[in-house]
């Protein structure tokens, strides 16, 4: 039987178990990319890193000592550390995956409206929730930087396989943080959100993982194509 300590560690061992080993593979041949990955995964992942911190300590969230490593870095576990490496990488790779096997799949117009609309739903969401502050964090900073996103005119060309690639990668994100929240190895409290969940994860969530991909996909192509 898996020791608990390992639960985080080997939840994302298997998440990234298959992306890492195909990216040898000749066709998508992800390596390629490893330049722009590395500032793509680097330069989210300090905010992120900050974000988690503050927030840890301000008591929105903790983590369950009986499912992590004893090792703990400005309060956060090691693995949480390897959270903000081992999902973009998955979630890049699956954009990859995307662009290359489906190169013709290209509804940018309808996507971008729909994009518009999402991030004004979620900036409209998240000041009806001011004063149910993560909730309020959370929403409207998916929101802005979604707008962002889609501000950029290089950007246009590769917003039918940004959507593509997050809502799959929803798909093991569900699992993953299912597994996370239901057990729990991360523990919320519910003072600071809106205790909606889908299953056992807070909606807040999936607007959290929509601000990482989208900080991740806007580096990444930006770093392919310097300005």
């Amino acid at each position: 039987m898996l020791n608990n300590d390992f639960i985080y560690t080997a939840l994302l061992v298997g998440s990234i178990f298959f992306p890492l080993a195909l990216s040898f593979d000749k066709n998508v041949h992800f390596v390629q990319f490893w330049k722009p990955l590395f500032w793509a995964i680097l330069i989210p992942g300090v905010f992120f890193i900050v974000w988690d911190v503050v927030f840890t300590k301000l008591g929105y969230w903790s983590f369950n000592p009986d499912y992590t490593f004893d090792v703990r870095v400005f309060g956060l576990p090691i693995e949480e550390w390897m959270f903000f490496v081992v999902i973009p990488y998955c979630s890049l790779f699956v954009y990859e995956v995307l662009r290359f096997y489906f190169p013709k799949l290209i509804f940018n117009k309808q996507v971008k409206l729909f994009l518009y609309t999402l991030s004004a739903v979620l900036l409209v969401t998240g000041i009806v929730e001011f004063g149910v502050w993560y909730t309020f964090i959370c929403l409207t900073s998916a929101a802005l930087f979604l707008i962002v996103v889609l501000s950029q005119k290089s950007l246009f060309p590769h917003l039918t396989h940004f959507l593509l690639a997050f809502l799959v990668s929803c798909i093991p994100m569900f699992v993953v943080n299912g597994v996370l929240t239901a057990m729990p190895v991360v523990e919320y409290n519910s003072q600071y959100f809106s205790n909606f969940r889908i299953s056992t994860i807070p909606a807040e969530d999936f607007s959290y993982f929509l601000l990482l991909f989208s900080m991740n996909f806007f580096v990444y192509e930006k770093m392919k194509k310097p300005i």
